[in-house]
């Protein structure tokens, strides 16, 4: 596989990124990788998230979120609008590379970034696939406002209510939920309340003991698995069938 490192601009900030492609001179489906709120396109998760699918012919996009790793803006301000804009300029990136056929992207995000990317895919039909790990429909401000020790502002709390995420699971299909049994973060129950709002063809996979990142190396290995095959059925199988 190879590695093309990218920079990109969205109404909000620079935004770093990488594509991961498989060896080769063709067009590849994607899945662009839509990391958690204090992550970065350097999460070992993610990282082994591009490289089985490149193993499997499937292209990936890492990218680093406004104030994360090396892209412009301060944590401290983000919000889910912000995220989206940021996603959408991704997305955009993504289908128009050379390496990428656009009748075939998809979106794996995890916990915040999962939510920005139920958003993305219900306001984007060219989005053919969804994985949500982990993802919250709820964000609430109960004693202050830090988050993974930083203290957020108030408008990242506003502002993600002001989305009513699983009205907008309504509009999306082709969705694989996972969920850990043992989230200690995002409680399972919202990812079940997510999935039974989502459209049809959908599926959902408790992982018994599973905690908020599946820090296990067989939970991780099984929701990247379970990942795989789901965009292959659909970024893959499917296209194979209209062809």
């Amino acid at each position: 596989m190879t590695e093309q490192p990218f920079e990109i601009d969205s109404r909000h900030n620079r935004i770093s990124g990488i594509m991961i492609i498989p060896r080769s001179r063709k067009r590849f489906p994607c899945a662009v990788l839509s990391h958690g709120l204090v992550s970065s396109k350097e999460s070992s998760k993610y990282m082994a998230l591009s490289e089985r699918f490149a193993e499997a012919g499937i292209a990936s996009c890492r990218f680093d979120y406004h104030g994360c790793g090396e892209s412009g803006g301060n944590i401290e301000d983000t919000t889910l609008s912000i995220r989206l804009d940021n996603l959408s300029a991704v997305v955009e990136y993504v289908l128009s590379h050379s390496s990428v056929d656009p009748q075939r992207v998809g979106i794996i995000g995890s916990s915040f970034g999962g939510s920005t990317a139920l958003l993305k895919a219900a306001r984007d039909e060219r989005i053919r696939c969804l994985s949500l790990w982990a993802t919250p429909y709820l964000l609430e401000n109960k004693d202050d406002s830090t988050i993974s020790e930083i203290a957020f502002k108030e408008t990242i709390f506003t502002d993600f209510q002001s989305y009513d995420l699983l009205g907008e699971a309504k509009k999306v299909y082709k969705t694989l939920v996972i969920h850990g049994e043992a989230d200690e973060v995002v409680p399972c129950t919202e990812g079940k309340a997510i999935y039974r709002h989502l459209s049809k063809p959908k599926a959902i996979e408790v992982i018994k003991g599973g905690d908020h990142i599946f820090s296990a190396e067989a939970h991780r290995n099984k929701a990247i698995t379970l990942t795989l095959n789901w965009f292959r059925r659909y970024l893959i199988s499917d296209n194979e069938k209209t062809v």
